[in-house]
């Protein structure tokens, strides 16, 4: 059984790597379509934390926020501008 903290660290990876070699911004929407399992308020949360840390950027536009991995998110886990 993982712990809690475990589970956690797995759900920020998860995300951040789907964020990182993403072609295109990504939605919250998409994000709990393709990644995660959980409401879409406790996602938005944790997606504001990523990005006050620095591993996020956010766009919105037309009531609609979208994410990118910042560099330090690419270098974290090797992908390449380009």
């Amino acid at each position: 059984m993982r712990s809690p903290s475990i589970k956690k660290f797995e759900y920020f990876k998860d995300v951040l790597v789907y964020i990182a070699v993403s072609t295109n911004p990504v939605t919250a929407l998409e994000l709990e379509e393709n990644v995660v399992d959980l409401s879409r308020g406790q996602l938005n949360v944790d997606l504001l934390a990523l990005e006050q840390a620095g591993y996020l950027f956010s766009q919105s536009r037309k009531n609609r926020k979208s994410y990118t991995a910042t560099d330090k998110t690419k270098e974290l886990f090797g992908v390449l501008n380009g």
